[in-house]
């Protein structure tokens, strides 16, 4: 089993970038489109990234790059870049929702904490296993996946039963000083 926090992988080799753009090249064509200059550039600033990212910091990444680049413009490139295989959907949590390079990535999965919003990536085989198992039974062919487990992490455990222990010593205060 792997696990890291937001693993940092290295940019994808020249080679792994050019067929990515190639790839893009022939879904941008099979929708009859072409790579615009700004296509370009949102790829090129997804291919550059590591970890997870909102939408907002892969904008702020294109403006210091001193391209124009607007949220709508990116959320319409999405689709497209998902398709090539460039860019995946990550993390969704509450309303926020992450992306992660999808070249030169291994494939793996999420734990997600609902407290402070950590995450941790992971691969576990066993898991992998049954979900094929699941698909063959229902007569499925897996053309992939996202798997996000919701928990709450270590310290934001230790936290909440922390507050538990002052809240109970507070009310037991509370208790000792009233009239029977």
């Amino acid at each position: 089993m792997r696990h890291s926090l937001n693993s940092r992988l290295t940019p994808p080799a020249a080679a792994i970038v050019q067929a990515a753009l190639g790839r893009l090249e022939a879904v941008l064509t099979s929708h009859g489109l072409r790579l615009t200059s700004g296509r370009r550039a949102i790829a090129d600033a997804i291919l550059g990234r590591q970890g997870h990212f909102v939408i907002e910091e892969l904008v702020e990444d294109l403006r210091a790059r001193g391209l124009h680049a607007s949220k709508a413009t990116v959320y319409r490139a999405l689709p497209l870049l998902t398709e090539a295989g460039i860019v995946q959907p990550a993390v969704v949590t509450g309303d926020e929702k992450s992306y992660e390079r999808a070249v030169g990535q291994e494939h793996h999965d999420h734990l997600v904490c609902k407290g402070c919003g950590a995450v941790v990536e992971f691969e576990y085989d066993a898991i992998e296993i049954l979900q094929r198992e699941v698909a063959a039974r229902h007569g499925f062919t897996l053309e992939g996946h996202m798997l996000q487990l919701l928990g709450r992490c270590p310290a934001c455990r230790a936290r909440s039963a922390l507050a538990a222990e002052n809240a109970n010593r507070s009310q037991r205060r509370e208790g000792e000083g009233s009239p029977p």
